[in-house]
């Protein structure tokens, strides 16, 4: 079944990226900013993201407290407009972010318990890799392994450099990806192992993605109109 695409953002450069460009090339604001909306913009589609339920979890740590489990999968699939791509605009930066919240006002909140890749830093690997997530447990759904998954984790094409962070209280995670050969286009997918307590009944998920972009005018920060992630639409995992 192909990935269904939940929403799409353009990005756009930044007002500050404007000015320091300007200062930097003692141009005017406005031809500055007249040369980056034909050249500087992006686009990235979100999909829906996947989820299962995680059955076997008599080896994860929970201290005692009732939880699920949920192992996630986000995709993100960025873009240059042709107008960039004509510039010979590159990506050359990718941060892709979400953020977790209680389903209800719970004083307990998700986390996240694994996320992968976490560190990835080898290079010409073909499109599957293997990831140590520490915990041998099953899937239902795929059968597979969660402490040792080999070839069974697609994550489009895997040339990036990926390092991955929890975020503030497990509860933002993000991955930073550095193209090797400065070519992000295309399917990215992120996993994370979700642990979201009894009270919270589910598990509220947003997420985001914005980057940078090499240009003739250097390097620039793009990002979606709405960057706050409460105020951006979410999917209710449970």
């Amino acid at each position: 079944m192909p990935d269904e695409i939940w929403y799409a953002d353009d990005l756009l450069p930044t007002e500050n990226a404007v000015q320091e460009i300007a200062k930097a090339t003692t141009r005017s604001i406005e031809n500055v900013q007249a040369e980056v909306n034909a050249e500087v913009r992006g686009k990235v589609l979100i999909n829906l993201p996947d989820w299962a339920r995680v059955t076997d979890t008599a080896n994860l740590l929970t201290s005692n407290r009732a939880a699920d489990f949920y192992r996630v999968r986000l995709g993100f699939q960025f873009e240059l407009t042709p107008a960039a791509q004509h510039a010979h605009a590159q990506f050359v930066y990718a941060v892709c972010a979400a953020q977790l919240r209680s389903a209800t006002d719970s004083a307990e909140q998700p986390r996240v318990y694994e996320m992968y890749p976490r560190d990835y830093y080898e290079k010409d690997k073909p499109p599957t890799a293997t990831f140590e997530l520490g915990p041998e447990i099953t899937l239902d759904k795929v059968g597979a392994s969660l402490g040792k998954i080999s070839g069974d984790i697609a994550l489009g094409q895997l040339e990036p450099v990926v390092v991955g962070f929890p975020g503030a209280e497990e509860r933002a995670p993000r991955w930073e990806l550095r193209p090797q050969s400065k070519t992000l286009i295309g399917i990215r997918y992120l996993w994370f192992l979700l642990q979201v307590p009894h009270t919270c009944q589910g598990a509220r998920l947003a997420v985001r993605a914005d980057g940078d972009i090499q240009t003739r005018l250097g390097r620039i920060a793009i990002g979606p109109k709405e960057r706050v992630l409460d105020k951006r639409p979410s999917v209710l995992i449970r």
